[in-house]
């Protein structure tokens, strides 16, 4: 099988056909392409195939050579922005993490209020400890007024 030595590039013979225009160059069509083929040689089918090889590869090298940059920034551009988004979640979750939910919250001052109260109403009792111990301590240190 008989290759071109530039596959993608269009036959000389069809390029020179508009030639006093190169701004305005004639695509050739799929048939064109089929015939320069075949004139090369190849049967109809083989020409069909290498036809439809050299323009996927044609598409291939444009997309991949215009779209890289832009691509490129693009994606650099959606990685930060999704880096971005990924630790202000971060910091929410920790956030949210760190404070108690309504029922700890509601069980913490249960708590807390039951042992005010508790301190309150033991309070007084431990004052009153505290006092008869202070009195028992004076009275026994005392100097006894015996004659």
């Amino acid at each position: 099988m008989e290759q071109p030595a530039t596959p993608n590039a269009v036959p000389q013979k069809l390029s020179d056909r508009d030639s006093s225009s190169k701004a305005k160059r004639k695509i050739p069509t799929p048939q064109e392409l089929i015939s320069h083929y075949q004139n090369q040689g190849l049967d109809s089918q083989e020409a069909s195939i290498k036809v439809i090889e050299d323009l996927q590869n044609v598409v291939m090298r444009v997309v991949s050579s215009n779209s890289k940059p832009k691509k490129d920034k693009f994606l650099i551009e959606t990685s930060r922005k999704i880096d971005s988004v990924n630790t202000r979640l971060a910091v929410v979750d920790m956030k949210l993490d760190s404070k108690p939910g309504y029922l700890e919250t509601f069980a913490i001052g249960v708590a807390s209020g039951a042992a005010f109260n508790g301190i309150c109403s033991v309070l007084p009792h431990v004052f009153e400890g505290f006092a008869q111990i202070w009195s028992s301590v004076r009275t026994a240190t005392k100097p006894s007024s015996s004659p």
